[in-house]
């Protein structure tokens, strides 16, 4: 709940409706096949998965080991008081976590208050595809067939439950498309934090598309009946053993060097950034901290999707499908399991122009986008145990 300066109050939420009906919500079109094809910064090879990008996100031993010392220093404090007030301690393992995937320098001090409490040995990593309408693909997870990933301190092997989850998952549920992961970004940012905290760990990589509700929630039923009888079969701890982690950036706001994305209802200056913001901490409050359930889940997508068209989006979360999707998989699992709600804490809040940039330049780390009040993203993490 927040006041304007002459006190008449308003509610981000309440605000949407103004927003669309003033600036329309925008259409997702599709990018040109030649331009995402660009994107990849080190090719491929046999069955390890190459780079995207090398300037954002570390990819080498030396780079890690600077940049998480860096972002524990700059954040001891809010650790602490998260500690204390979560109940959250060092053996805190998460079992569903929701993390940026924006440059390092910019993002990295939020990625750390999520990946500190992520040390299971098989970590499914769940992000949006960001490309998926150029591929036309919809309403299906997407896989791809590689054995590795690349890490800063080695490959990290993808884990056998992915041919075992293949091998039961509905045909209609899935597609299998190595382009598609080796043009996306949003799980490769992970990567190098996930092996930091844990060398020994493997990875199940899901992309989510564009996907309808109704479809959503099928999906992602199937999928949690199937990592159900795997968790119970080799006698596993969700957490300790598995974890759920969703690679999601929050709002693209601004109206300068976008895409597709248009997105800047409170205007592009000071006030403007203070109400995105604001809505980002509604949205999360609302929805994402508490008991997990699938009521609030849904109310998540249809702030952040329209629902009767979902090339539309409403707020310009990236990964709105991936972090509903995520989020539905996550608390269905853990019903399944262990019979209980996970329980969601809002953790760290941040954007890529809101304070000091982790000082990672003489590592030969940078920026990818432009940051200022004209063209900026939000940062949310979350941890649920």
């Amino acid at each position: 709940m927040l006041f304007t300066a002459d006190g008449i109050f308003w509610s981000p939420l309440g605000l949407i409706g103004l927003a669309a009906a003033l600036f329309g919500s925008r259409l997702h079109s599709p990018v040109p096949m030649e331009r995402v094809l660009r994107r990849i910064s080190l090719p491929s090879s046999g069955s390890v998965r190459g780079l995207v990008d090398t300037t954002g996100f570390a990819h080498r031993a030396d780079q890690m080991d600077r940049v998480v010392p860096f972002a524990k220093e700059m954040e001891a404090s809010l650790v602490a008081e998260n500690e204390r007030q979560f109940g959250l301690s060092n053996r805190t393992r998460f079992v569903f976590g929701i993390c940026p995937h924006d440059d390092y320098m910019l993002a990295g001090r939020v990625y750390y208050h999520v990946h500190r409490y992520v040390r299971a040995r098989t970590v499914f990593l769940l992000g949006n595809a960001h490309w998926a309408e150029t591929f036309g693909i919809r309403n299906r997870l997407i896989f791809g067939a590689f054995r590795y990933w690349r890490g800063p301190y080695g490959k990290i092997p993808v884990s056998p439950w992915r041919d075992q989850i293949l091998n039961q998952l509905p045909d209609h549920c899935y597609v299998i498309n190595r382009t598609v992961v080796e043009t996306e970004h949003s799980l490769e940012a992970q990567i190098p934090f996930l092996q930091f905290f844990n060398r020994e760990v493997t990875i199940v990589p899901v992309l989510v598309p564009f996907m309808e509700w109704d479809r959503l929630v099928q999906v992602a039923e199937h999928l949690a009946q199937i990592v159900a009888r795997l968790v119970k079969s080799e006698g596993l701890k969700l957490g300790s053993d598995v974890t759920i982690l969703c690679s999601t950036d929050g709002q693209h706001y601004g109206d300068y060097g976008w895409s597709y994305y248009d997105f800047h209802p409170f205007g592009c200056n000071a006030e403007g950034y203070e109400k995105a913001m604001a809505l980002d901490r509604e949205l999360v409050q609302r929805y994402l901290t508490g008991g997990l359930a699938e009521e609030k889940i849904r109310g998540l997508y249809v702030h952040l999707v329209d629902d009767k068209d979902i090339r539309r989006y409403r707020i310009s979360w990236c990964g709105r499908f991936a972090v509903s999707f995520a989020a539905c998989f996550a608390a269905r699992l853990v019903s399944i399991v262990e019979g209980r709600t996970l329980d969601g804490h809002f953790l760290r809040h941040s954007s890529s122009i809101g304070e000091r940039w982790l000082p990672l330049w003489d590592l030969g780390l940078g920026l990818t986008g432009d940051a200022n009040l004209h063209h900026f993203v939000t940062y949310v993490g979350v941890g649920f145990v």
